[in-house]
């Protein structure tokens, strides 16, 4: 099992090294060094050399970080610095000196897979078949209208309805990112038995944060889909369908938009320019692009679980995204994963945002 003493070489390469330090968007808002990649980098080699413990501060900070993986994307060499950060908050984790707040999060996922509350019925698989929609605790809890969204749209294209997976529990995405890697793994493991108990094959994610899930934290934590399944965004299934023609949209008058890229799209090569396919599709005409996008795009908080480790940080990336998207003078602001349209939403003061994957189905003949 990968422990951060694995990643020793990265903290210790990339505590000097400040060429992503300008894309990373937690920088950008708390204008403190210690907060950018090289310093999550330091702060962790300073601790591992005894010159600094884990105390209330350090671990703070440390939880800072997004998890967005902008300094990855952006790095030359690829260096994995996410995953070397999320090691050290389990290291931080098995020492017992995490937050209080990372701790509360743990309690529920525990108690309920999610973080939000219990559902009013049971979390399971509901149907089966080759084709499943991962839907998770977010889009259920958030955005539950993306869910029958969702449904419509991918029984449109495939002529059957989906099996709904993992319906109100988390993908293990949160846990994993927060350090609670026995936690990320108990959840993890269930939605490889709802996998094989429904016969799917092909998953389709409503979220690129879960396409990253199945791909990178299943990795991390020793776990792995069967060879034979696939997991496809739904941005990505539906994008080559569309340039076919086996996907018609009706038209619509929808205004001028610009599109945010939802958190770790960056991590799925084509992820972007697919997206932008769709919206080109839905809305006849390519979105007004936001000055920070696809390689560098800025999340809007609701990534790293910052929503519930470091509130603050998270509201002022969504205002900031917010922002940006009424400086391109675009009348809505589209995106595609219902956590991103939850979280931007809440925070939307007035400018319009809607949801990708609900305005499909609006309009998917």
């Amino acid at each position: 099992m990968t422990t951060y003493l694995d990643y020793i070489p990265i903290y210790d390469g990339d505590r000097y090294c400040l060429m992503c330090r300008h894309v990373c968007p937690v920088g950008r808002v708390t204008k403190r060094e210690v907060t950018t990649p090289h310093g999550w980098a330091l702060l962790i080699a300073s601790v591992i050399r005894g010159s600094l413990a884990w105390d209330a501060d350090s671990v703070d900070a440390l939880y800072q970080c997004s998890d967005c993986s902008t300094c990855q994307t952006n790095c030359v060499t690829d260096r994995p610095l996410p995953a070397a950060i999320k090691a050290a908050r389990a290291e931080v984790v098995r020492q017992g000196v995490m937050p209080a707040s990372v701790a509360e999060v743990d309690r529920k996922l525990r108690e309920w897979g999610n973080p939000y509350g219990p559902l009013p019925h049971p979390v399971s698989s509901q149907g089966s078949g080759p084709v499943g929609v991962f839907i998770g605790d977010a889009t259920r809890f958030l955005r539950p209208a993306s869910v029958t969204a969702a449904q419509t749209v991918v029984t449109a294209v495939t002529g059957q309805s989906p099996a709904l997976l993992s319906v109100g529990r988390s993908s293990g995405y949160l846990p994993y990112a927060l350090g609670l890697w026995d936690t990320a793994r108990s959840l993890i493991q269930q939605t490889l038995d709802e996998v094989k108990a429904a016969g799917v094959r092909e998953i389709i994610t409503l979220s690129a944060e879960d396409a990253d899930t199945f791909r990178r934290a299943y990795a991390e934590l020793g776990l792995g889909l069967p060879a034979e399944v696939r997991v496809t965004p739904l941005m990505q299934y539906l994008a080559p369908r569309l340039a076919e023609g086996q996907v018609k949209l009706r038209p619509n008058g929808l205004p001028v938009a610009t599109y945010h890229d939802p958190c770790l799209a960056m991590t799925l090569p084509g992820y972007g320019a697919a997206a932008r396919q769709v919206v080109a599709a839905l809305t006849g005409r390519a979105p007004r692009e936001m000055f920070w996008r696809e390689k560098r795009a800025g999340p809007c908080g609701a990534i790293g679980g910052l929503e519930f480790t470091q509130s603050a940080l998270s509201a002022e990336m969504a205002r900031q995204r917010i922002a940006e998207a009424s400086e391109t003078g675009a009348e809505i602001l589209l995106t595609d994963d219902p956590h991103c349209a939850a979280q931007l939403d809440s925070f939307a003061q007035g400018f319009c945002v809607q949801s990708v994957i609900e305005l499909l189905a609006e309009h998917i003949q």
